[in-house]
């Protein structure tokens, strides 16, 4: 028979409080509908994503909206047999409510049950099992208020054209299936993302972000966009295209790491030839040994179970001292492909990446760098020859020529085409001392969660070809 937990069924929980929160407790009885209408030869995997976010809009320097934004979304995954499909949908919080009994759910699942029975067969279908129980809250310290952030936000732009997005707030992600397994997830977080300008409209772009507000980190993050901001006024200096030695500050190696989530670190992708990996996975090229990057659940942004409720490694180490230590691998690759899975996400991208920090120090950059460029932000970052390693992109916002070891102008826009194999290479000279929080900045139709914590490098010979 299929599993089907009583409204109690959080009681299975390790560790989980006697009272549930309002969340948690709306996913458990809407498990509950799912499960009891199931028949005897079907098997339902269930992934629950809610967020409670608060969302301020900022420009020149004043608050222009508030929003707060509750919203829930469930997923079905059904499977009778070897046919399966997935559905999903937005749930109301007051779904049981004056006596609500989950009419949404059911006729949600009955919709699925007949799309399932036309398809055929999924040749690489996997067994439904039971992946054990979880509960986690990690939601620590309240985040404050809209008032209190409005305050503290805007003390250090008084005066200052400054634009920008606060997004604060708890994301909930919860699983179960009906061979028993149940997962939860609960987590607190924000992140500012600002640009302050200039009299001349230059801007700087800046990010703070993490579980805990400091109000000196974020002052100091404010105080340094108005040091490179003053800077911007100057004329800028137009590049030659070349091999420049560069700094590339935390924000610049998010982009890259977040581009590189696109088949770099999929062994579905090696298996299939569309991954820039091969020459690293075969030992015939290496990177550099000050090059460490690791999946680490640790940083508690996102859960470590995946969609199918399976528990991830609390840290995978992906690159250890720039040989390939780890690909991440699906448990659908592994049916496929016959290999072992390390419970990666269907996408075979990183969720929580990490990058050990090195020890260049944030106030030596310039003087280290002593000649060449500062770029501390990236975009239109994609592979221009996947295979091969290859990325291209363009710098954008306060990127700086600098000759010794001080700023001497702005930079007109560069593409930069460039291998990893190259700047990860031999050409990586230092990693920063310090790793930042480089959030997933998504909210198309949900609040994403996920990160990345990487550190600033210095890199020599790096190629701009326009």
């Amino acid at each position: 028979m299929p599993y089907r937990p009583a409204c109690s069924a959080a009681s299975t929980y390790l560790g989980v409080p006697e009272v549930l929160s309002n969340m948690e407790q709306l996913f458990t009885q809407s498990c509950d509908v799912l499960f009891a209408a199931l028949d005897e030869q079907e098997d339902l995997n269930i992934n629950f994503e809610a967020e409670e976010s608060l969302f301020i809009r900022f420009n020149k320097s004043k608050v222009r909206q508030i929003s707060a934004v509750t919203q829930i979304k469930i997923s079905l995954f059904l499977q009778i047999g070897r046919k399966n499909a997935e559905h999903a949908l937005q749930i109301p919080t007051t779904l049981f409510e004056n006596g609500g009994d989950g009419k949404l759910l059911s006729e949600s699942l009955d919709v699925l049950r007949a799309e399932v029975l036309q398809l055929p067969d999924d040749p690489f279908a996997l067994t439904m099992r039971d992946n054990g129980q979880s509960h986690k809250d990690i939601s620590g310290d309240m985040l404050p208020d809209a008032e209190e952030f409005c305050t503290q936000l805007l003390a250090p732009v008084a005066g200052i054209d400054l634009a920008g997005m606060l997004v604060s707030g708890t994301n909930y992600v919860g699983n179960q299936n009906s061979k028993g397994q149940a997962h939860w997830f609960v987590t607190s977080s924000f992140y500012f993302d600002y640009s302050v300008y200039s009299a001349k409209e230059k801007a700087v772009k800046g990010l703070y972000a993490g579980t805990q507000f400091d109000q000196e980190v974020y002052a100091s993050k404010i105080a340094a966009s108005l040091h490179y901001l003053g800077q911007m006024d100057k004329p800028n200096k137009i590049m030659t295209p070349g091999r420049y030695r560069c700094y590339f500050s935390p924000e610049a190696i998010g982009e890259i790491v977040d581009m590189m989530g696109w088949n770099g670190f999929s062994r579905g992708a090696l298996a299939r030839g569309a991954s820039p990996m091969p020459d690293l996975d075969s030992g015939k090229r290496h990177l550099s040994p000050l090059l460490t990057i690791a999946e680490d659940f640790r940083l508690g942004l996102v859960p470590s179970f995946n969609s199918l409720g399976e528990p991830s490694p609390e840290s995978l180490s992906l690159i250890h001292e720039g040989k390939l230590a780890n690909l991440l691998t699906s448990s659908k690759t592994a049916e496929e492909y016959g290999l072992e899975s390390n419970q990666a996400n269907e996408s075979e991208a990183p969720r929580s990446l990490t990058i050990e920090p090195g020890a260049l120090a944030e106030d030596d950059v310039l003087r280290v760098l002593d000649t060449g460029l500062y770029i501390s932000n990236l975009h239109y970052l994609n592979w221009s020859d996947a295979t091969k390693g290859r990325i291209t992109g363009m710098t954008r916002f306060a990127c700086f020529w600098v000759e010794n070891g001080e700023i001497a102008s702005p930079i007109q826009d560069l593409r930069f085409d460039e291998t990893f194999y190259n700047f990860w290479g031999d050409n990586l000279e230092a990693l920063g001392n310090v790793a930042d929080i480089q959030p997933t900045v998504m909210s198309y139709d949900q609040r994403a969660i996920g990160a990345a914590k990487v550190p600033g490098m210095l890199i020599n010979n790096f190629n701009f070809c326009l």
